[in-house]
């Protein structure tokens, strides 16, 4: 049923404040009558369908007329996603959550954990770091195979490295931390 407005009728939606490196975008998931949309910010709502999802974290979704396929990793509050072989980290509050966090900082910024954990089973193939190199957000830390797929993981925020606490051709598990920064 229409709201008249050509707009099928609400029937819930969430709002996430969602953290990527120094970035932070509003993501709004909103139910219709006809389907669930999502929106970033304060643009428009884009029609969202979940093709396939799997227990390992492999998830396919239409969005906008494109397929996205990716892997998602969660530890907590982060999700870590792998798409077209780039990994993105980010912090994923909902509305309850962001305001209760704005709360207890008192306004100041929050401590961002910098530490890059495996966001899967895999293999490191190699740490184009040292200890000690101050590294820029987004810079390659590790790059790591895992389900046929080499991906690099970057660093989250500026920094340095303080610890490298694996070596390439080592296995890890899922949320192993790799590197840490400072």
């Amino acid at each position: 049923m229409s709201e008249g407005n050509g707009v099928s009728r609400l029937l819930a939606s969430t709002a996430y404040r969602v953290e990527i490196g120094e970035r932070t975008v509003t993501v709004t998931v909103v139910d219709r009558e006809d389907g669930r949309y999502v929106r970033l910010d304060e643009g428009d709502e884009q029609r969202i369908d979940v093709l396939a999802t799997t227990t390992d974290g492999e998830l396919s979704v239409l969005v906008g007329g494109s397929v996205l396929r990716g892997l998602i990793g969660r530890q907590d509050d982060r999700v870590t996603m792998a798409l077209d072989g780039q990994l993105v980290s980010a912090l994923v509050l909902d509305e309850r959550a962001a305001r209760l966090a704005s709360a207890a900082a008192g306004g100041r910024h929050r401590h961002v954990e910098a530490a890059v954990r495996a966001p899967m089973p895999g293999l490191v193939v190699s740490i184009p770091v040292d200890r000690g190199q101050v590294v820029t957000r987004g810079a390659t830390l590790v790059v790591l195979s895992a389900m046929k797929m080499q991906n690099e993981l970057t660093a989250p925020s500026d920094g340095m490295v303080s610890e490298i606490l694996v070596s390439p051709g080592q296995t890890v598990d899922q949320n192993q931390v790799l590197v840490r920064l400072e």
